[in-house]
């Protein structure tokens, strides 16, 4: 399991997986400074990433493209300690889930990506 931390996601999110033994890197980390989100999200598919950010661009390019898995933080605040507390509240529910993943300060909702006939 490897996470992709878009450029809006606090350097104490890093942090948080670092202490849990996950691996992350942030966009910054692999060159992708200020890359634009389609280049972010095709990175993340070609290298086994689960792309985590607060923007819901990446949501609109999940359900365009249907693959990989994005993860959407929406706390209340977008303050470092109110996402790194989001994500502790619901990081077990989905960690191992794969698609469009919302996590919000009430609820979860996870939309998969559309199985091929």
């Amino acid at each position: 399991m490897k996470f992709l931390l878009d450029d809006n996601i606090p350097l104490s999110v890093k942090e948080w997986f670092g202490r849990k033994g996950i691996y992350a890197v942030k966009a910054i980390d692999i060159g992708l400074k200020g890359a634009d989100d389609e280049s972010v999200y095709n990175f993340a598919l070609e290298n086994n990433f689960k792309i985590v950010t607060l923007d819901l661009d990446f949501g609109h390019l999940f359900l365009k493209f249907q693959k990989g898995t994005v993860i959407v933080l929406r706390p209340q605040r977008a303050v470092p300690s109110e996402i790194v507390d989001l994500l502790e509240r619901t990081f077990d529910t989905i960690k191992d889930k794969e698609g469009l993943i919302v996590a919000g300060t009430k609820k979860v909702r996870i939309i998969k990506p559309f199985e091929k006939q």
